[in-house]
């Protein structure tokens, strides 16, 4: 992704039976999150919202802040009461990183008229 990183007002792991698919590259990621971001719209005003990311370990694997939990996630598998404050912890370090990137309104608009003319 590319951008600003995005100062965290809060970030939410979607709890799934099912592991995420990674957007990128279509394989499972270990972990989706719902993260915080601020976009500012054709008037310059800041629209705050929510959008959601994975950690995928073929996509991510060399950003630094995706190091520590793709490895942590490779060893525990999953997060038990024992784990979840180390869990947490890299969580949060690695949604701290993640960049939303910038709007491509013409991608949008074509996808609007793709719907609109019922091509979706």
């Amino acid at each position: 992704m590319t951008g600003d990183p995005i100062p965290l007002r809060s970030v939410e792991v979607v709890q799934s039976s099912d592991p995420p698919e990674c957007g990128r590259c279509g394989r499972e990621a270990i972990l989706s999150a719902r993260v915080p971001h601020n976009l500012v719209n054709a008037r310059n005003e800041t629209v705050k919202g929510d959008t959601t990311v994975v950690l995928c370990p073929r996509c991510d694997i060399g950003r630094p802040e995706a190091g520590a939990p793709i490895t942590w996630f490779t060893v525990n598998a999953k997060i038990t009461d024992e784990n979840l404050m180390e869990a947490a912890e890299l969580i949060h370090a690695w949604a701290s990183a993640v960049s939303v990137p910038v709007l491509n309104e013409a991608a949008l608009e074509a996808e609007f008229k793709a719907w609109r003319e019922g091509g979706l």
